[in-house]
């Protein structure tokens, strides 16, 4: 029973049961240096829920990124703001759609730890960028533990969380041959990461030279790559790069899936509707909601060029912050090859922010 407790049990893979507590509307508790915090996902609070836990304390907080209170206070810092003089639908309406907080509102600047690595937490749920939090007190982890024991609370070291992507690996599932318009060779190689987070995949157009491919990293996109949609440039991104591939020597494509830039597809769905209904573009969309420009991480794409034993490539990209990122990973890329797929009128005005705000060449 201890071997089966050491490799499956309650100690193992703790956050990625934290990021399920939190996606399940559970709240965990995180502790650094003798410092705890009880977290729970402001998105997915209800009166219920909101009612337990001002009635647990008169110390419950709201924290709000930098980017947030930027929209509805003017701050530029993570701050909390005090949730038990606030409502049900105050707390909805600071999460994504006002532009101020209450006059009332009772608002501090936060540089704990233990803030910043819950807003991490409930950002790897794809959830909101807010949580509800409150400072608990034990007096050491041993009574930490015992009392999450008793109430059924997982509880997490922020250390863990800081770096469990050091921890991170991903294997192939299985592959298949593919059959595109435009590629008469090509390969579909599914990998799954040890997080519990979407696959992600290789897809080998023609037989490339792994000495020096030419490789795209493609981020997903449901509504631009499945849908049609023609207000990005993703899907006419995706088959040009097939069709490239395929009239050439062949190459790689990273399908990775994080989609909106990382963001997730409902937050993405929640910038849409900003960008629609209030004008903005897809930058200031995503800070409006509390998000950084890009929330990308190349660490997936990495593994899967590990697995391939592609230690340097061409990057097909306009984006020279994949080259950057890539190259921290300890790639050299030899050579970045614009991927141009010109504009219309649908999708102008978000090609010139990403060459005007997020740095794409033209």
């Amino acid at each position: 029973m201890n071997l089966i407790g050491r490799v499956f049990g309650f100690g193992n893979n703790l956050v990625e049961r934290a990021v399920l507590e939190i996606r399940r509307c559970a709240p965990v508790v995180l502790h650094k240096s003798g410092k705890y915090a009880l977290v729970f996902p402001s998105e997915l609070l209800e009166e219920h829920s909101f009612a337990t836990l001002t009635e647990f304390s008169s110390k419950l907080y709201l924290l709000l990124t930098g980017r947030r209170m930027a929209a509805v206070a003017g701050g530029c810092a993570l701050s909390r703001v005090l949730a038990n003089s606030l409502t049900l639908a105050d707390i909805a309406a600071a999460l994504s759609t006002s532009t101020s907080l209450p006059p009332d509102a009772q608002v501090t600047s936060s540089n704990s730890p233990l803030d910043c690595h819950a807003i991490d937490l409930v950002k790897l749920a794809k959830l909101l960028p807010s949580a509800l939090v409150v400072d608990m007190e034990f007096a050491n982890d041993g009574e930490m533990e015992q009392w999450c024991t008793q109430n059924g609370v997982l509880c997490l070291a922020c250390d863990a969380l800081s770096g469990y992507r050091k921890e991170y690996r991903l294997h192939e599932v299985c592959r298949s041959d593919l059959f595109l318009h435009n590629a008469p060779v090509a390969k579909i190689l599914v990998y799954r990461s040890n997080l519990g987070e979407p696959e992600h995949y290789a897809i080998i157009i023609g037989n490339p030279s792994f000495e020096n491919p030419v490789v795209r990293l493609h981020s997903s996109c449901y509504t631009g790559d499945l849908l049609g949609s023609v207000s990005c440039d993703c899907r006419d991104q995706l088959l040009h790069t097939i069709q490239f591939l395929g009239g050439s020597s062949g190459g790689i494509v990273l399908y990775i899936s994080q989609e909106g830039r990382g963001i997730g597809l409902a937050n993405k769905i929640r910038a849409y509707n900003l960008q629609t209904q209030n004008s903005l573009d897809t930058v200031d969309a995503n800070r409006f909601l509390g998000f950084d420009d890009d929330e990308r991480v190349f660490l997936p794409a990495a593994r899967i060029l590990d697995e391939l034993g592609v230690s340097k490539f061409q990057m097909l990209t306009s984006n020279p912050s994949k080259v950057s990122g890539m190259r921290d990973h300890g790639f050299t890329v030899t050579k970045m090859i614009p991927l141009s797929v010109g504009t219309h009128e649908r999708n102008i005005g978000y090609i010139k922010t990403k060459i005007e705000r997020l740095g794409h060449v033209n």
